[in-house]
């Protein structure tokens, strides 16, 4: 009886070691080496791997000879066809794959491979992040500075739209040092994957520099480089008009040619992120009259949305209010918040 029922165990344990073999897949390198495990996605370059020993790795899929997938897995190409099915050669350089809706096996070489098992993107996908910053001493100084910023996209297939903003306070023995806020709102339209229309408006008030309200309107064209998941970037540029209304200065308008750059990329397995946002005004009318502003730094995602932020802001106005102190404003802040991608 002992020996029926061990022989029946061991009976079980093969199949379940067959069943959890059988869709395994296995991953051959340029190097010679092999790979075994569940073949999840090819995302970004990067396919990922789901092993017994290792969980989820990740290989540079230009170091892929070749890929046996067991299960069914949806394979797209760099033309955007897609293919559905199982993989029925182990072929280097190539994969040939029978497709449920072709009568005979479809081959291809990996590198017209763009995605493996992609993920399907929403058709509305939002990206919403606030920050705060709060420093107050008291002793031989009292000084309280407070930070507040926040942003919201929404972003469709066609049409992206967002808006933002910003709140700085600082005060050291009851006297403001600085105060000032930004708001701003854009919308593109994409006309292809990369060219967009845009128009874009801003607003904002710096009551130490005299600026009781700028306030701006333009539209113009985009270029968008790349937006994934790990890499932003995008260039725009178009005419706008600046309304400048000072405390005690002189009220000032002018026609503008305005440019922007938008860059965001993700660093070491999404641990870290870089970023670099800039947006610039120059007068049509004199060259002399031109302000930017950038927003600069390093995003450290903490857990389940929380980040940390190491932030550098510089400003720089070449032609401000002549009871301005100084041309530029610059400031280094270290910001906690929430970030949240549907």
């Amino acid at each position: 009886m002992q020996i029926y029922l061990k022989t029946q165990f061991f009976i079980l344990l093969c199949l379940l070691f067959g069943i959890a073999t059988a869709f395994a897949g296995q991953v051959k390198l340029r190097n010679g080496d092999r790979v075994s495990g569940r073949i999840m996605r090819l995302e970004e370059q990067k396919l990922v791997l789901k092993t017994d020993y290792a969980g989820e790795i990740r290989i540079s899929w230009e170091q892929v000879a070749s890929v046996r997938a067991d299960e069914k897995i949806k394979v797209v190409l760099g033309d955007g066809s897609s293919f559905q099915g199982q993989t029925v050669a182990f072929e280097e350089g190539k994969m040939k794959l029978k497709a449920e809706k072709l009568k005979a096996p479809i081959t291809f070489d990996l590198a017209d491979v763009k995605a493996i098992n992609p993920k399907v993107k929403p058709a509305l996908r939002i990206t919403a992040r606030t920050n705060v910053g709060v420093y107050r001493e008291s002793g031989n100084t009292d000084s309280e500075n407070y930070r507040l910023d926040g942003s919201f996209v929404a972003r469709t297939d066609k049409s992206r739209f967002g808006v933002g903003g910003e709140l700085n306070r600082e005060k050291s023995d009851d006297v403001d040092t600085v105060r000032n806020w930004l708001a701003h709102a854009n919308y593109d339209y994409f006309v292809s994957k990369k060219w967009y229309w845009h128009i874009n408006t801003m607003m904002e008030n710096d009551e130490l520099a005299d600026l009781d309200l700028r306030s701006t309107l333009g539209a113009g064209i985009g270029y968008q480089v790349f937006e994934n998941e790990t890499l932003n970037l995008s260039f725009s540029m178009g005419p706008s008009y600046v309304d400048e209304n000072f405390i005690s200065a002189p009220d000032n308008s002018y026609s503008a040619g305005k440019w922007g750059v938008n860059y965001d990329q993700y660093f070491f397995d999404k641990s870290v992120q870089l970023f670099h946002n800039q947006t610039g005004y120059v007068s049509l009318e004199s060259s002399s009259d031109w302000f930017i502003k950038t927003r600069q730094g390093v995003r450290f995602p903490l857990y389940k949305g929380l980040t940390g932020t190491l932030q550098y802001n510089y400003d720089y106005d070449h032609k401000p209010s002549p009871t301005a102190t100084e041309k530029y404003d610059s400031k280094i802040m270290f910001l906690l918040g929430y970030e949240f991608k549907s």
